[in-house]
């Protein structure tokens, strides 16, 4: 942790717990219900053309291979706009509705999404996982982003 600049070193003093999780990948949890079939919500969260029409800050996608791609990603801070880009793998499993999104972000953070879908009457519950791995200290920021977004995303899934 020595090498760490000394005001994240004086964070982690203060916020010792936030260190060990942001280090040992946390989970992060979400729960949404659409109502959608879960063929059309898999479809979106699967095809990745579709999945980028009804994301709140990707704003292009490249396929690099078979379920590989090439992410293009606008974040704002404030009024700035910071533009990226990522690679992507996607592994799905159609007959159990599940979705495998692993990133890697500046080739420093991992991010691996699980969705499982699940009909339920005229609903979809998506039940999400988020799996953080990065020696930054981005966990609290990345849960904020990702509530914001993914609840962004799916109301567009929903609409």
């Amino acid at each position: 942790m020595s090498t760490l600049p000394r005001f994240i070193l004086k964070l982690y003093e203060l916020t010792p717990a936030l260190y060990l999780q942001t280090q040992s990948g946390p989970t992060m949890r979400l729960s949404f219900r659409l109502k959608k079939d879960i063929d059309f919500v898999f479809d979106h969260l699967t095809d990745m053309q579709k999945f980028v029409s009804v994301h709140p800050v990707i704003s292009r996608i490249d396929r690099t291979g078979d379920e590989s791609y090439l992410v293009h990603e606008t974040l704002k801070f404030g009024l700035i706009p910071f533009s990226f880009t990522y690679p992507v793998t996607v592994e799905k499993n159609e007959s159990d509705k599940r979705v495998v999104i692993r990133a890697t972000v500046f080739k420093l953070t991992k991010i691996e999404m699980k969705f499982v879908l699940t009909a339920d009457d005229d609903s979809t519950v998506i039940d999400e996982e988020i799996k953080f791995k990065s020696p930054l200290p981005v966990k609290f920021f990345m849960e904020r982003i990702f509530r914001k977004q993914h609840g962004q995303l799916f109301e567009n899934i929903e609409e």
